[in-house]
């Protein structure tokens, strides 16, 4: 029973990680479509899919993100201490260390998936070749 809990959250995981590559860093080059990048990306019209998808649950999810941001604004952002303590200012402050420490490291883990994710393409595609003709011998 806690191997599947393992399993069940690795593969959570692997999804949130891969529709926050997908987000972020390949449906923005989707905008522009080249025909070099169809050419090279096997996996381009999938990807094209998943991405519309995200975008509609984005869609989705706007007007209760825009009623969650009302009530922060009402309630927690008026409040006494967090004018008192100078949230605000250290939230900035927080969101250009990250900007500037770790997007660039994302970005270099997002183009290393990208180079990883072909190649287990390409991989698994030849297995699935070669599973494919030895079910047509028999």
């Amino acid at each position: 029973m806690g191997a599947f809990a393992k399993i069940k959250c690795f593969l959570a995981c692997i999804i949130l990680y891969y529709s926050v590559y997908l987000y972020n860093y390949k449906c923005p080059t989707f905008a522009s479509v080249d025909p070099s990048i169809i050419e090279s990306n096997p996996l381009h019209s999938e990807q094209v899919a998943l991405c519309e998808l995200l975008h509609s649950g984005a869609d989705f999810i706007q007007p209760y993100h825009a009623k969650v941001h009302e009530v922060l604004d009402e309630h927690v952002h008026s409040h006494p201490l967090f004018i008192e303590y100078k949230i605000k200012e250290k939230i900035v402050s927080a969101r250009g260390k990250i900007s500037s420490v770790v997007c660039p490291l994302a970005q270099q883990l997002f183009q290393a998936t990208e180079i990883a994710e072909i190649h287990a393409y390409d991989h698994l595609s030849k297995v699935y070749q070669q599973a494919a003709g030895l079910l047509k011998k028999d």
